[in-house]
């Protein structure tokens, strides 16, 4: 099964809409999504397979490399995951105030179809322990449809835990009438 066929029946799963377009997107529509798998897989090729959350350079938060990227507390119960930090352009995105609420949990704080693309990325990344790359469109527009791209990379708290976060990377654009009329020139920022 490829990672195409798992995503799309991950998709089907979790009851969202599989993506309309069928030919690949260019390398520049995946930037901030492979920036972020490139950045963890530098740390791992650093610090090893156990490398954990200490690794991910957190205080670079307010940087521009981490303006598109979170980290999210990953609970047993997936409903109560929780966002603990993103950059500004991830907030900007999803109207959130610049710095993460800790009192409530994701799905509370997300617009309801994006809630739902990062729970099933976290479940995901945490089942699949690899990089989780989802991209779709979700309708809350009159004016056209949301398209989004994100990955999610599943990090220890601590070498061998069973607590883990998720970390990665979202970008998404508005586009009248959705993906079937989607132009690859274009860059998602």
């Amino acid at each position: 099964m490829t990672v195409t066929d798992t995503a799309l029946i991950s998709l089907v799963k979790w009851g969202l809409p599989p993506k309309a377009r069928a030919e690949q997107p260019t390398v520049r529509e995946r930037r901030e999504a492979e920036r972020a798998i490139a950045y963890w897989e530098s740390k791992v090729d650093a610090h090893g397979q156990n490398a954990t959350v200490a690794v991910l350079g957190l205080a670079a938060i307010n940087s521009t490399d981490w303006s598109n990227r979170f980290v999210i507390a990953v609970d047993d119960r997936i409903e109560r995951s929780m966002l603990l930090l993103y950059g500004s352009k991830f907030a900007g995105l999803l109207d959130l105030p610049s710095k993460a609420r800790l009192d409530l949990p994701l799905n509370q704080q997300l617009p309801k179809g994006f809630s739902e693309v990062f729970l099933h990325g976290c479940a995901e990344a945490q089942m699949q322990m690899a990089p989780v790359r989802l991209e779709g469109e979700i309708e809350p527009y009159d004016q056209g449809v949301e398209q989004y791209r994100a990955v999610f990379i599943s990090v220890g708290v601590r070498p061998n835990s069973l607590t883990h976060l998720a970390f990665g990377a979202f970008s998404s654009r508005t586009q009248p009438g959705g993906m079937d009329r989607y132009e690859p020139q274009h860059d998602l920022q």
